[in-house]
């Protein structure tokens, strides 16, 4: 049998990215029999121009909300909007029957802002440049 070719790349195709999800998915709801991963998005749009500025995306699978990208410019911080949008995350989840939520964020970025909000950091790995860190914070959300 041939070996297959591998291919290292920083420009996977959209198509490429989704052939190994599909894959994925596939033996996940194999070997758990469900199928339920959705994105999730909060967008903020600028009033006069329409464009994002801003907000929160993530997905929802098998009872955990995950948060992957949350940003506001800096104009925005500090107005409530942060903490609207992060419970209107939360709750999203709950509708979609997730018992807790996983995000990680870095030292110099919004930590403070979560433990606000009630979520508990459960790692911390070193990051570049030197004095830097990814922080993981998990919450239950029920």
């Amino acid at each position: 049998m041939d070996s297959p070719s591998i291919i290292l790349t920083d420009t996977p195709t959209t198509d490429e990215l989704g052939a190994i999800r599909r894959q994925l998915d596939q033996f996940n709801f194999a070997a758990c029999g469900i199928s339920d991963q959705r994105p999730l998005a909060l967008l903020v749009r600028d009033p006069a121009t329409g464009d994002v500025v801003g907000g929160l995306n993530g997905r929802t699978s098998r009872g955990m909300l995950f948060i992957d990208v949350f940003f506001l410019p800096e104009s925005m911080r500090g107005t409530g909007l942060g903490s609207r949008l992060l419970r209107m995350a939360e709750e999203e989840g709950l509708q979609r029957g997730c018992r807790s939520g996983l995000l990680f964020t870095n030292n110099f970025q919004a930590p403070d802002f979560y433990r606000k909000h009630g979520w508990r950091e459960f790692g911390r790995f070193a990051t570049d440049p030197p004095g830097t860190s990814r922080i993981y914070f998990s919450k239950e959300l029920g």
